[in-house]
């Protein structure tokens, strides 16, 4: 779809116009109230990350096939690759739209508003007990090492101590929380985030998972939530902006729509409906759905493990 950037000549070029599907609150709140002034941060395939000047925060517009998420805005677009933005482009809100750079803009007329969402922990464990020993079953079947998860594979001498690092920090961290020692665990976390490869390091995001879990009202570790927060706000520069914006997110109990479905089912759904929701999970980029996912069961284990006391 194409149509007009605001002011144009018979020489700039025509700008592309797209329809966003759906877009979390906050973001959507800051569109509208014409607040939302920034530039374009990275650029991926799917993805656009923009550097809001008004928070420091960093939102993303996605492509159709990626999930909801906290500060995320989904389009119809189906790729963002030659689609001529560059690092530094300027984003701005005015009326329905924002606007990415000098040619293309997002219609915000019929957006769906979606909010992140986690369930209550539940007072009956015992459909919970028997959907974490599924899970883990499947992590272990299906997960993708190399991460969080240990690989068959011997490899080289980084890659071993950066495995035995993240198996040694994030055994101390349960260990701990299991105790209720939170400045123990936060000491943990610490060295947790920016460990392990990728764009979002696999200590990061078994933390996004264990955070989800420890937001969860009711639950037992939701009373020591506070700690996430406090982790976050003490490792900012331990990690990359992206992956830094997820764990703080998390922190808070706000994360993407394909974890929040997994928790629901995990407490009230069926072993079908939990392994077709962790799947989706198990997807997520390249390790960073496992470690995720391995966070998540895990917390949730030290949860039943910490009621049964």
């Amino acid at each position: 779809m194409t149509g007009s950037c605001g002011k144009t000549t018979s020489t700039e070029a025509v700008c592309v116009v797209s329809a966003a599907i759906s877009c979390d609150a906050g973001f959507l709140q800051q569109i509208r109230s014409l607040k939302f002034n920034g530039t374009v941060h990275s650029i991926f395939d799917r993805t656009v990350n923009l550097k809001c000047r008004t928070n420091g925060e960093l939102y993303t517009i996605a492509t159709d096939s990626v999930d909801n998420a906290p500060n995320t805005l989904v389009t119809d677009i189906d790729s963002f690759s030659k689609r001529g933005l560059v690092i530094g482009d300027e984003v701005y809100a005015e009326g329905e739209r924002l606007y990415v750079g000098k040619n293309a803009a997002v219609m915000l007329q019929q957006v769906h508003v979606w909010r992140s969402k986690l369930p209550s922990y539940p007072e009956d464990e015992d459909i919970l007990r028997n959907h974490v020993a599924e899970a883990q079953l499947w992590i272990e079947a299906h997960g993708k090492a190399g991460g969080m998860k240990r690989s068959a594979e011997t490899g080289n001498s980084f890659d071993q101590e950066m495995d035995r690092l993240l198996r040694e920090r994030s055994a101390g961290l349960l260990e701990a929380l299991s105790k209720g020692e939170v400045s123990l665990a936060s000491h943990y976390a610490i060295q947790l985030i920016g460990l392990g490869p990728g764009l979002t390091p696999s200590g990061d995001d078994f933390l996004v998972g264990l955070y989800a879990v420890m937001n969860l009202t009711n639950g037992p570790l939701f009373k020591i939530r506070h700690m996430c927060e406090r982790v976050v706000a003490a490792s900012a520069d331990r990690s990359n902006p992206i992956s830094y914006m997820a764990l703080k997110k998390a922190a808070s109990g706000q994360v993407r729509e394909s974890i929040g479905e997994f928790m629901h089912h995990m407490i009230h759904g069926s072993k079908t409906e939990v392994i077709s929701r962790l799947s989706r999970v198990l997807g997520t980029g390249s390790t960073s759905g496992t470690d995720i996912a391995l966070g998540l069961v895990n917390g949730l284990k030290l949860s039943i493990e910490r009621n049964g006391r």
